[in-house]
């Protein structure tokens, strides 16, 4: 199985997910799910995104969420095939 690293931020009211070559922005985070998945899946094999949020950069209101903003893996499996 392959495996990527990508950074979420948080910035001006839109998530930035960046890594593997690529830089993606949206209002929601299943939005940035959704295209790393769509970019990312190939033909010959599934691929684990390890997502991991840059806490430094969350807007101070969002800081008593942090407990529900933590790193996770994104499962995209091989493109024809479903998890």
């Amino acid at each position: 199985m392959r495996h990527v690293d990508v950074d979420l931020s948080y910035e001006r009211d839109r998530w930035r997910a960046r890594g593997a070559g690529l830089e993606i922005v949206h209002a929601e985070l299943r939005g940035i799910e959704q295209q790393l998945a769509a970019r990312l899946a190939n033909d010959s094999a599934p691929l684990d995104v390890e997502l991991r949020f840059d806490t430094a950069v969350l807007p101070r209101w969002m800081l008593q969420y942090h407990g529900h903003y933590c790193n996770y893996v994104l499962h995209v499996p091989a493109r024809g095939k479903h998890a």
